[in-house]
């Protein structure tokens, strides 16, 4: 995040998934509203940040992922 922008975490999730840890955050700046998602494993930590206009689409892609690897089983 670029100095200046400060923003507010409004809700937030902690996952552990196998050796890594999951950060999903709902956050707010100036420009709006968004979902942050961090992982850190090994020491590193990455980020992928959604706007909240994308959110429906991301979670539908999600959606449709998990249910095409549910039939492979």
């Amino acid at each position: 995040m670029k100095e200046g922008r400060k923003s507010t975490i409004i809700a937030s999730e902690k996952l552990h998934i196998e050796n890594k840890t999951l950060f999903v955050d709902l956050r707010e700046n100036s420009r709006g509203k968004f979902m942050q998602i961090a992982e850190l494993s090994n020491d590193r930590k990455s980020t992928v940040v959604i706007p909240l206009s994308g959110l429906e689409v991301f979670i539908e892609s999600l959606q449709k992922i998990s249910s095409e690897s549910d039939e492979d089983l």
